[in-house]
């Protein structure tokens, strides 16, 4: 290994992988001592972003590890994989209608009733690969696969 090399290295492995809630409220400045509220340190994702609905916090690591936590305290609330999707993750989770979607790298899409638990309200398969997150519009959830668009929805999802 050269100098450069080494010192990446080095900086990888000294990084500090979690997800942190910060207190920003009059903040200035560094913050990355004073203003940090909680620390979570398991299950963290790569690729998928966490979404914080209805006073949970939801994030999905990228083998398909759940972890509901609540926004408060950071205690997570339930930890477990998603149900009949057993998969690897690249899509962030998306929320809407009092529900929270998620979908497999492989086209496994769960939909979860919103609130800690991790009630699972349904379970589809697209059969087609899944790396992009959903977005969400006019009542309607827009899903990019590697060969097709879908648009899943009806005026109730608004």
């Amino acid at each position: 290994l050269d100098e450069y090399e080494w010192k990446m290295f080095a900086l990888t492995m000294s990084a500090e992988n979690g997800l942190l809630k910060f207190n920003l409220n009059g903040a200035k400045g560094d913050i990355s001592a004073s203003g940090v509220l909680w620390k979570y340190h398991r299950s963290i994702p790569q690729l998928p972003s966490v979404v914080s609905y209805k006073n949970v916090v939801y994030m999905v690591n990228d083998s398909g590890v759940l972890t509901t936590i609540d926004p408060t305290k950071g205690t997570p609330y339930k930890v477990a994989r998603i149900r009949g999707a057993a998969d690897s993750y690249y899509a962030s989770p998306v929320a809407v209608d009092g529900k929270v979607v998620f979908i497999s790298r492989s086209g496994k899409i769960t939909v979860l009733k919103a609130g800690p638990d991790q009630e699972q309200l349904s379970a589809s398969e697209l059969d087609d690969e899944v790396v992009a997150t959903p977005a969400i519009a006019d009542g309607k959830i827009y899903v990019r696969t590697k060969s097709a668009l879908y648009c899943f929805g009806s005026e109730a999802l608004k």
